[in-house]
């Protein structure tokens, strides 16, 4: 399981120009970390951080912890595994 923090619910927004008709877009890019293992199992001293972006309507997630959805993984086009993070939230462990 690969834990992600997200530390801040804002996002920041790339606006550019469509190559189709050249009419205004915006990408929504929001940022976590990745506490990840190394080739060896070992982790990081720090969660490395990395940005994402969301889907046109899709609201930033909350501040909290999540996890990677198992549908974050796919085979693109090359026949490559590769990841696009679908993030599922940590619930709290009961008491």
């Amino acid at each position: 399981m690969i834990k992600v923090t997200v530390a801040q619910a804002t996002f920041e927004t790339i606006d550019y120009k469509s190559k189709k008709d050249g009419s205004p877009q915006q990408l929504r890019k929001q940022s976590a970390y990745a506490h990840t293992v190394d080739e060896n199992g070992d982790k990081p001293p720090f969660p490395e951080k990395f940005s994402f972006l969301l889907n046109r309507d899709q609201k930033p997630f909350a501040v909290g912890e999540y996890t990677l959805h198992p549908s974050a993984f796919f085979i693109d086009r090359d026949g490559s595994l590769a990841c696009r993070p679908r993030l599922t939230p940590v619930l709290p462990a009961k008491s």
